[in-house]
């Protein structure tokens, strides 16, 4: 072979090389520009996980609302406080709930109850199909006719109040309507 042929040789490889690199190069410019308006939601290896991370967010906004709604009593207002959980709630729970509510509206209506509910935290335990395993924290302060005399402490810092922290394990199922409670059980 001849100096010029050799030549004639790299040269197109490098040629095919440098095409080579210009497309790749391209690719990582779309991409990064594809990121940079879309977010990491355009890669397709984030999908997966984005609507997993998305359907717990979901779940814990789902559970924080129900529970929150079942925490929150005012013997002033309990046919708008029954109605919230009602409205939260389905399958087992829900049947339970509508079964007592006509009690528990005339006991918290009786003592002058008012329960105010803190959530502190909501861990997702599982989700497996169209149900969820909730872990949920809350703090709650309660005021009635039995806690008028009680003195702000280090531990309850509300004068005439009760303070309490509860750890519940909550079971959620998927409805047409969204994620809603279906089990409720205290853990200790």
């Amino acid at each position: 072979m001849t100096d010029v042929t050799m030549t004639a040789g790299r040269l197109r490889s490098w040629g095919t090389a440098n095409v080579v690199l210009a497309a790749l190069l391209a690719l990582v410019v779309a991409a990064v520009v594809a990121v940079g308006v879309g977010g990491n939601k355009v890669l397709p290896w984030t999908t997966s996980a984005k609507s997993q991370v998305d359907g717990y967010g979901q779940v814990q906004d789902a559970a924080r609302g129900a529970m929150q709604a079942f925490l929150n009593v005012d013997y002033r207002h309990m046919d708008d406080d029954i109605a919230a959980v009602k409205a939260a709630s389905t399958g087992t729970f829900a049947k339970q709930y509508a079964g007592s509510s006509v009690e528990l509206k005339a006991a918290a209506e009786q003592a002058h109850s008012v329960s105010s509910g803190t959530i502190a935290q909501v861990g997702v335990n599982s989700v497996d199909g169209d149900t969820a395993k909730v872990l949920v924290v809350a703090n709650v302060v309660v005021t009635n006719m039995t806690t008028a005399s009680r003195k702000a402490t280090a531990t309850c810092p509300h004068a005439g109040a009760q303070c309490d922290d509860y750890r519940f394990a909550v079971t959620l199922t998927r409805t047409d309507a969204g994620w809603k409670m279906s089990n409720l059980v205290g853990v200790s």
